[in-house]
């Protein structure tokens, strides 16, 4: 689809996934999980799924391809922007497949060949432990383990919980039983005890899916019944409220939305969020690992230098050689 390239990593900030783990949870998960060790600056390349146990790790993009195989960043005037950065418990992910080497789809690089594109890369910011655990191993053990989800923050107005409904359809799994499921707002991944097998582990829809994705999935659920005039409105959330429903970081989240409204997708109306393209925002949940490139601007001169400029080349046209001679006019005498 257009205006869209492929992301090689994903992530998930404010989720510990080691915390509130039974022992018999975290024996499985030790299971199928290699424990490594890397220095500062080490980067990280290989398809599969970290758990960050100690250090910190970041995800930055290159404006030219990175060397994937050079373990570090050798290059220290290398242009870089941070997107994210994770700390301990937290867990990313990292792609590997035809469409997402180099950071974006052959389809986008032809389309944008005259256009530097940004590639993605994940590099340590101090020694670290990751645990790594493969992607297939990794669904399967969401897959098994049910009772594992994702509350939703403590609400502090539940008057709406109609609205929330849709999004807690999506993104999480409690025990409806347990009153006591919102109070706990720290335990961010939380075990039931009374697992319903019919249930998948919902912590799947964000695991595999980069922020774009995830943030057009919550405002696509999230979204109220078109009125008499067919506008779409989201209830009111702040960033820092869809940051830890979608787990990724404020900065992340505002730099989607305006992404999101230059594209035409979505725009503020009175302090809430208006969707204008219902079906391209489902396009975008749909493509998981797929997010919108930001519009580029042409550089124009300005009024002044091109005319400064003009100047500058009329004047050289015009002006006079220094080797020239100049003859002088010859002065006829009558006899």
């Amino acid at each position: 689809m257009r205006n869209l390239i492929s992301e090689r990593f994903w992530c998930i900030k404010h989720i510990n996934i080691f915390r509130d783990l039974s022992e018999t949870d975290a024996r499985a998960l030790e299971q199928i999980t290699t424990f490594i060790q890397l220095n500062h600056q080490e980067r990280i390349c290989t398809e599969g799924v970290y758990l960050i146990k100690e250090g910190r790790v970041k995800i930055a993009d290159n404006a030219s391809e990175p060397e994937l195989k050079t373990p570090k960043n050798t290059d220290p005037d290398e242009k870089q922007k941070t997107k994210e950065v994770l700390e301990q418990g937290e867990i990313f992910g990292v792609v590997q497949n035809d469409d997402c080497r180099g950071g974006v789809s052959p389809t986008a690089r032809r389309m944008n060949e005259e256009t530097p594109l940004l590639s993605s890369y994940a590099e340590t910011l101090s020694d670290v432990c990751l645990g790594v655990v493969t992607i297939r191993d990794f669904s399967f053990f969401l897959k098994r383990k049910p009772h594992l989800g994702l509350p939703l923050l403590c609400l502090k107005r539940p008057k709406i919980p109609q609205v929330f409904s849709k999004v807690h359809s999506t993104f999480s799994y409690v025990n409806r039983n347990n009153e006591n499921w919102y109070s706990g707002a720290s335990n961010i991944i939380k075990k039931n005890k009374t697992p319903d097998p019919l249930r998948f582990n919902r912590f799947s829809n964000i695991a595999f899916r980069c922020a774009s994705s995830r943030l057009a999935l919550l405002l696509h659920n999230f979204s109220e019944t078109p009125d008499s005039q067919g506008i779409i409105l989201v209830p009111r959330l702040s960033k820092k409220r869809i940051s830890r429903l979608i787990g990724s970081s404020t900065e992340t989240i505002e730099t989607l939305l305006n992404t999101f409204k230059q594209h035409d997708v979505i725009k503020k109306r009175r302090g809430r969020i208006q969707v204008l393209n219902p079906w391209y925002l489902k396009k975008i949940a749909d493509a998981s690992m797929k997010t919108l490139t930001a519009p580029t601007v042409p550089d124009t001169a300005p009024d002044d230098d091109f005319g400064l400029e003009l100047l500058t080349n009329l004047s050289n046209n015009n002006s006079i050689p220094t080797d020239a001679t100049v003859s002088q006019p010859q002065t006829v005498t009558k006899a």
